[in-house]
């Protein structure tokens, strides 16, 4: 029976969810763009080799951070599931429904982490088709989407539950999306101090999940850098899923 709620939860926020052309447009067309126009610029502006073992390095730099920052914003679409039906417009039918309101949620969650997760990759798909980008271990590579991509989900749900309102929310998301994004170094040089090289290495999840890839491939360095971010990924997303638990007693029952 729990089963069968799960179920169809899951396959109603999916549906829900694939008719968003939009929202398919801005997370995965808009980030290939972006990657194609910058990689064509940085490609200008270097003056060393560009390509090694056959893969486009600086659409591989551009790629890498493009579709984690658009994956660290993913979590938007869980944001207004649940605005729409736990705080606003739907409420009171689903609270007098006999499914419970945190099967509701999971169903939410997991259909927003599997839509968000088959976005992230498509980035890297069509980044290595048709720019070159190099993934490393494809399979980890696809373990730090889904990583991230719950790490966004989580902390959405601890924006809404805290803030309870839907415009301040997504506004404070995308801040924290884009700002993990600076610290990482992906927007321009930061000074070079022991602070900036501790949040472009491990400060931020954005920068944990960019050692990850990087590492993982033949431009790793060491595997113990790589092992020690996903483990910290890793403890972050039960950290997150902890303070959920906490919260959702008191604001979601």
């Amino acid at each position: 029976m729990m089963w069968e709620l799960f179920r169809l939860n899951f396959w109603h926020y999916l549906r829900r969810l694939s008719r968003d052309s939009f929202g398919i447009l801005i997370f995965v067309a808009l980030p290939l763009i972006l990657v194609y126009v910058l990689s064509l610029v940085g490609a200008q502006n270097t003056e060393g080799q560009i390509y090694f073992h056959g893969y486009n390095m600086v659409a591989t730099h551009i790629s890498v951070g493009m579709m984690l920052l658009f994956q660290l914003n993913g979590g938007i679409y869980l944001l207004n599931c649940l605005n729409h039906d736990f705080i606003k417009p739907m409420k009171w039918r689903l609270n007098a429904s006999p499914c419970h309101v945190y099967m509701s949620v999971f169903g939410a969650v997991a259909a927003c982490l599997v839509f968000t997760v088959a976005q992230g990759i498509l980035i890297v798909s069509g980044s290595t088709l048709l720019m070159g980008a190099y993934w490393g271990n494809l399979w980890i590579t696809i373990m730090v989407i889904v990583i991230v991509s719950t790490i966004s989900q989580l902390l959405n749900i601890i924006l809404l539950l805290c803030i309870r309102n839907l415009s301040a929310a997504e506004y404070m998301s995308w801040f924290l999306a884009w700002s993990m994004a600076v610290l990482g170094g992906m927007m321009f040089p930061l000074p070079d101090n022991a602070f900036f090289r501790f949040m472009r290495q491990y400060g931020t999840p954005f920068s944990l999940a960019r050692n990850v890839i990087q590492e993982s491939g033949f431009l790793a360095t060491t595997s113990a850098s790589m092992w020690n971010s996903i483990v910290m990924l890793v403890g972050l997303t039960v950290f997150l899923a902890m303070i959920i638990v906490l919260l959702g007693r008191r604001k979601l029952g």
